[in-house]
């Protein structure tokens, strides 16, 4: 689940800048100028402090409805939005909204994996298993962008046509991860021997 939500926001935070400015430009009429500003502004004020409030909000949401739950939840709505973004990232608000919803659920699992490794292993195991899981971070970060990076590279004179299954891609990951969520379960503790 890891691999696939970072892989999505890393993604996201690898291109948007370049995307934007292709939406921009291809849909709203921007000038290249006008489209770096705005593709800027949705990089630096709303995924990233959107990035900061998901940490905070999903884990006082997990606290209330259970990690699973919201595991489940936040990969749900990274994956619509995943689906979505190429559509709506074409327009100035639709960037920023896009990119303020990818981020909060991107913060969300810096809130929610440390807490999930807690629960399932014990808090005397975080350190030897949040190490472990963190690796997922890695992973995605180079799969996310790199997919991204290959797609525009290989489809340049499609224009912002090029972005469209990037998204696709990591929108689909989020909703398998989504799927895997519905799946989990804690281990079962060891019984020891009498």
């Amino acid at each position: 689940m890891f691999i696939f939500g970072a892989l999505a926001g890393l993604m996201v935070i690898g291109i948007i800048k370049l995307f934007g400015i292709d939406a921009l430009q291809a849909r709203a009429g921007m000038t290249e100028e006008q489209a770096s500003a705005t593709a800027g502004t949705a990089m630096a004020v709303f995924l990233a402090i959107f990035n900061g409030l998901g940490r905070i909000c999903w884990g006082i949401i997990s606290d209330k409805i259970g990690r699973k739950a919201a595991l489940t939840l936040m990969m749900l709505f990274q994956g619509i939005i995943m689906l979505l973004f190429f559509q709506i990232g074409g327009a100035k608000w639709g960037l920023f909204i896009g990119a303020a919803i990818v981020g909060f659920n991107f913060g969300g699992n810096f809130a929610l994996f440390p807490a999930a490794t807690a629960d399932y292993f014990g808090n005397k195991n975080v350190g030897a298993n949040y190490g472990w899981m963190f690796t997922a971070y890695g992973v995605g970060g180079i799969v996310g962008p790199i997919m991204a990076g290959v797609f525009k590279d290989r489809g340049v004179e499609m224009g912002v046509a090029a972005w469209r299954m990037p998204f696709i891609i990591a929108g689909i990951a989020c909703l398998v991860a989504m799927v895997l969520g519905l799946l989990l379960r804690p281990p079962k503790p060891k019984q020891s021997a009498a």
